[in-house]
This record gives structure tokens, sequence and C-alpha cells, in this order.
């Protein structure tokens, strides 16, 4: 892929992101306070991720946070070629995150065919105590030699939602 093709593309998924974040809040506004989960009563302004989050994918990780660790599973709406996460679709993860009132987080999942992905990021409360996790990712694809191990790194930006 040339340059420029990889600026186009990295170009269009910038703009699909912020086109699903758009459409994701505009669905969130019109959401009655019924609708909303109990977990989304954050006390003291604080951003706890424990619970269950959707990305602008559909992809969904569901937490739980003991101290410092996270421990969950996630699973993925979207995949390089079909079957790449295994059966499911799923992974156990694993993780951190830090303590503040806006931590920050990192968490892992190795797949079922032998991929692994990780993200880093921060949770961060916006108004109406909507709690969002804004990620950076990569996903390592296992490469059958290290010829092929060019195109086995890929990168991105998850915006996840309390659900």
């Amino acid at each position: 892929m040339t340059h420029d093709a990889k600026q186009s593309y990295f170009s269009k998924m910038t703009s699909l992101m912020w086109w699903s974040l758009l459409v994701s809040l505009l669905a969130y506004r019109n959401t009655s306070a019924n609708e909303l989960p109990s977990e989304m009563n954050v006390k003291g302004n604080a951003c706890n991720i424990t619970g269950a989050w959707r990305n602008e994918l559909g992809s969904t990780l569901r937490v739980k946070v003991e101290g410092s660790q996270i421990t969950g599973v996630y699973e993925t709406a979207v995949e390089s070629t079909r079957g790449a996460a295994g059966r499911e679709s799923k992974a156990k993860i694993i993780g951190v995150v830090g303590e503040g009132p806006q931590p920050t987080v990192s968490f892992a999942v190795m797949w079922e065919k032998g991929s692994c992905s990780a993200w880093v990021g921060q949770c961060f409360i916006l108004p109406g105590d909507v709690r969002v996790l804004k990620t950076f990712w990569l996903l390592r694809s296992a490469a059958d030699n290290l010829s092929g191990d060019w195109g086995s790194t890929r990168l991105g930006e998850d915006l996840f939602f309390m659900i």
C-alpha cells in the first residue's frame, strides 16, 4: 500500500469513527432515563469502568474491577477475516486500571486463533455523568515467517460507551 493510499485509508477510517460517534451520541440522547443501566448513576463523579461497554463498531466489553485489576470478556463485532477471532469471537481480558476520578486503563486479550489485541486509554466523564472509554488499540496477527511480518500489526482507536 502506498503512502498516499495509507493516508486516504486512515482519513476515511477517522471520518467513519467520528460519524459513528455522532450517531452513538444521538442515539444516547434519545434514550430515556428508565432505559439506562443503574451503573450510570456514578457517585462522586468517579469514572468506574466496571460494567458493560459497546464501541462504535458494535464490539462489547464486559469488565469487573477489583483493586487495580481488570478481568472480563471482550466480544468483537469485526474481524480481518471470518473466523479470525475464533468460533465465538470472544476472549477473556486481563488488565489494570489507574487511580483518580478519570483513570487510565490497559487491557489485553489472546484470541483463540493466536492473534492478540491490547488497548490503552482513559475513562472520561462527559456532561450528564456519561462515561466513555477512549482507547487506542494494537492487533497483532501471527505471521508465518519474518518476511510476512510487515502486515501483521494493525492499530486504531475505539470509543466505548456504557450500555
